[in-house]
């Protein structure tokens, strides 16, 4: 089995190793369930990285466990975590996008914007209508961008960021769970 160690903690392994030796790994994705749902490899279990030291019971102690997330950092942390937790996780090399690149099987679910790219599009529209209708209609429409700078720079500092919270929140960003789901006969 191909192991790079471009990681002196935590040992990378390639897809192609991972999908080869089905049942020997323990699959674990921590990404968000938004992201989760949105694409994940067959079998693997969703425990995302800002809950990974409370749930780590989750994550079986039976075979390898492989980190996924999408390119390998917020994988690589995990690790870092469920290392002090007993655990000796690899983390899969490029996430799920080198899966996806390598034309292995991904199991597709609804499509939907992560919270972070919805904060990303969010601020960007305030701060460039801001700075439209300040130029063109009245200077103190500059208080938008202010206002948003002002979050982000919060967000910063806190490590809390409190339009992704709401964004959680809406009911766009809710995933049905299983007792919700209709079946179709």
């Amino acid at each position: 089995m191909l192991q790079e160690s471009s990681s002196p903690i935590c040992p990378q392994i390639c897809a192609a190793d991972v999908a080869s030796s089905s049942g020997k790994f323990v699959l674990v994705d921590v990404r968000s369930p938004i992201e989760f749902e949105t694409e994940h490899i067959e079998g693997s279990i969703n425990v995302p990285l800002d809950m990974i030291e409370s749930r780590s019971d989750e994550v079986p102690r039976k075979g390898q466990v492989i980190l996924i997330c999408r390119s390998g950092q917020r994988a690589e942390r995990a690790g870092y975590i469920l290392m002090g937790k007993g655990f000796q996780p690899n983390i899969l090399k490029g996430g799920i996008t080198a899966w996806r690149e390598a034309d292995l099987p991904i199991k597709e679910g609804k499509k939907m914007l992560s919270i972070e790219r919805q904060i990303q599009l969010i601020v960007g529209i305030g701060v460039l209508t801001g700075m439209i209708l300040g130029l063109s209609v009245n200077p103190w429409f500059f208080v938008i961008p202010g206002f948003f700078g002002a979050g982000l720079t919060f967000a910063g500092l806190s490590g809390t960021c409190t339009l992704g919270i709401l964004l959680s929140k809406a009911p766009w960003n809710k995933l049905e769970s299983p007792s919700q789901r209709q079946c179709s006969k």
